[in-house]
């Protein structure tokens, strides 16, 4: 495809407009558990805390105005398609806080907005997360969300019909919105805290698709897209230095791995760069021994008192909420003889990773938390879970049906497209500052001349004594995991 065709094809990207919460009831005590609960949860707490440097610096040029893709060296042989042109947003400042506080309210999900998100939420934590057996886990859910609805806008037929029944929604024009709804509502970046989710294509040159199609990946999912040779040195360099700059860094050493061979014909990406704060007295960090699955490991565990702490129960774990700037950090303890993976088939603790709050099993209370630090990370093949889910056909060479991207090969014929692999990483970082995270997910295509390539074996890291945690963003959980030892 000739390059002046393929800009005609993105276009510019639009300018975007912004579109313009009583006393609780307390948990009836199980008799001697309490104290072991609030141990555990001040356990739990700790684990959003670490910062690392190169993620501030990355804040930092982010608030100085420049993006990851304001910074990227372009090679010689691929073409910059479109570049996104992010939404403002107000900064925190004692001169702008009225103006802040509006447009933070303006941008706040409804309970019916979140409650277009549940089906998916409640049926993919539970796939993503499953299957840890004792070791650590973690997913971005919000962006595997982006990304597949970027894979819906390119399929067709029952391709699209088991992504639109996954993701819940009743079209793809339903989804689009929604997609972009989330994002509006996700992003941040005000000086106190920073969300990013970020969208990219990447073409083969020599093959055509559909313009219509391109440019609304572009324009709805404030997407960049680049045309070049797949499977070249340069081309995965640029790759692996888009997700590095949207991930601030944080995974750097998975982010090496990511590959895209030259019989890859298109690949759609999504990522998640996160940074946001809180206090923990460092000098009420001591060592403690954290009681893991192979058992007990010192490690440091934060202290503090919340003088009017957001405590919530279920019939086997007990939780608490814990707010950062802008974003809200659940811990969520398993009763003792139960494990973290068992929580993920209990809908009360589901809900409350998925940002829905029972008001009948939550209480202000006085609670000593102590909380481990820790960094958590992940990366593995969706490939079956999504598969579990009912995402099928898309993986079926014979099955899958992406033709409104009306690919056609150099040599004029059609091809015939399915999805080979939909890699995910992530990573979750908590100390005494703050909570940062980072997470990226790859959907990968392959013509239907070409061999599915080789899957890798999932890499995970061990923590501490298990619980659950999720980040939440206006409700929505931008990040889930499991930590079985800090």
């Amino acid at each position: 495809m000739k390059k002046n065709d393929l800009v005609d094809a993105i276009g510019e990207i639009d300018e975007r407009h912004i579109e313009a919460s009583g006393t609780l009831t307390p948990r009836r005590r199980k008799t001697g558990s309490l104290k072991r609960r609030w141990t555990a949860l001040a356990v739990a707490a700790a684990l959003l805390l670490a910062v690392g440097v190169g993620g501030f610096a990355a804040w930092r040029r982010h608030r100085s105005g420049l993006t990851p893709d304001d910074t990227l060296r372009v090679p010689d042989g691929v073409v910059r398609l479109a570049k996104p042109d992010y939404p403002r947003r107000v900064a925190y400042t004692r001169s702008t806080v009225d103006e802040w506080r509006e447009q933070k309210n303006a941008l706040r999900l409804t309970a019916e907005e979140r409650e277009t998100f549940r089906h998916y939420l409640d049926a993919a934590v539970p796939a993503f997360l499953g299957g840890a057996a004792g070791e650590n886990a973690v997913c971005s859910p919000m962006d595997i969300y982006i990304g597949l609805a970027m894979l819906t806008e390119t399929a067709g037929g029952g391709t699209r019909d088991q992504l639109l029944t996954l993701l819940g929604q009743n079209s793809v024009e339903d989804l689009r919105a929604a997609a972009n709804r989330a994002f509006n509502a996700l992003y941040v970046n005000d000086g106190v805290t920073y969300l990013e989710l970020s969208a990219s294509l990447w073409l083969r040159d020599g093959m055509s698709y559909d313009k219509g199609v391109l440019k609304t990946l572009a324009d709805s999912y404030y997407a960049s897209a680049f045309s070049g040779p797949m499977g070249s040195e340069s081309y995965n360099g640029l790759l692996q230095d888009w997700l590095n700059g949207h991930t601030g860094g944080l995974l750097q050493d998975r982010v090496g791995g990511v590959e895209l061979g030259p019989d890859t014909a298109l690949a759609l990406v999504s990522a998640v760069s996160y940074k946001d704060r809180w206090y923990f007295d460092e000098a009420l960090t001591a060592p403690g021994d954290f009681h893991a699955p192979d058992g007990d490991v010192t490690v440091d565990f934060m202290h503090q008192t919340m003088s009017e702490g957001d405590y919530h129960w279920g019939d086997k774990y007990a939780a608490v909420t814990k707010s950062l700037g802008n974003s809200t950090m659940v811990l969520l303890l398993p009763d003792e003889g139960v494990t973290p993976e068992e929580l993920l088939s209990d809908p009360q603790a589901l809900a409350l990773l998925n940002g829905r709050f029972d008001n009948e099993r939550r209480g202000t209370y006085k609670v000593e938390l102590t909380l481990p630090r820790f960094d958590v990370s992940d990366d593995g093949l969706l490939n079956d879970a999504l598969k579990a889910l009912g995402v099928t056909d898309a993986f079926d060479v014979n099955a899958a049906d992406f033709s409104p991207l009306a690919a056609v090969r150099s040599d004029g014929t059609p091809a015939r497209l399915y999805l080979s692999r939909a890699l995910h990483g992530a990573r979750v970082k908590v100390n005494e500052e703050g909570c940062e995270g980072a997470a990226y997910a790859v959907f990968e295509m392959l013509d239907g001349s070409a061999a599915p390539p080789v899957e890798t074996e999932k890499i995970t890291l061990t923590f501490d004594r298990p619980f659950l945690f999720a980040v939440l963003q206006n409700g929505l959980p931008v990040f889930t995991g499991i930590v079985n030892e800090p």
